[in-house]
């Protein structure tokens, strides 16, 4: 487990921090959600294009959703399995929660995860600083390359 300590945070695990910013394929996505490769086309072609601004191409041309788009197929599969709607009617269903919700709800734990990575990001600017003045330092004194001339043999 990867863990480090930010401002009174004592520890957090790096890949449920970053698996919120990754993109996931097609696959890792079936993966996820228990289902085929081809399962996921369906539910992704029963969205109509509303999927679009959560999914973005890769190399090759393949596939990738981000962490949104991955939310709303884990609710349709929610919806599928608790009530045993067809793909088409939860698909409406969710577009109707969505409309209805202009902001995404807050979670309890999102606050407490954006302040530690908030920390993050100023101990690492931090550290760039004083990298930056390290250079700056070291540089003057580093020897400087000799002059090469345009005649070797000629000096």
């Amino acid at each position: 487990m990867s863990c480090f300590v930010v401002s009174g945070v004592s520890c957090v695990d790096l890949p449920s921090v970053y698996c919120c910013i990754t993109m996931q394929t097609i696959q890792e996505v079936a993966k996820v959600l228990g289902l085929s490769t081809r399962a996921v086309y369906r539910r992704l072609d029963a969205f109509n294009g509303k999927l679009d601004a959560y999914i973005t191409r890769g190399i090759n041309n393949e596939i990738l959703f981000n962490s949104s788009a991955l939310a709303l197929l884990r609710r349709l599969e929610d919806i599928r399995t608790a009530e045993g709607t067809p793909i088409r009617q939860a698909v409406a269903r969710i577009s109707e929660e969505v409309d209805g919700n202009e902001a995404r709800p807050v979670r309890e734990g999102d606050g407490k995860l954006v302040n530690v990575l908030e920390r993050e990001i100023e101990r690492l600017q931090a550290e760039n600083i004083r990298l930056w003045g390290l250079i700056d330092t070291i540089t003057p004194r580093l020897a400087l390359p000799r002059r090469l001339s345009w005649l070797p043999w000629r000096r």
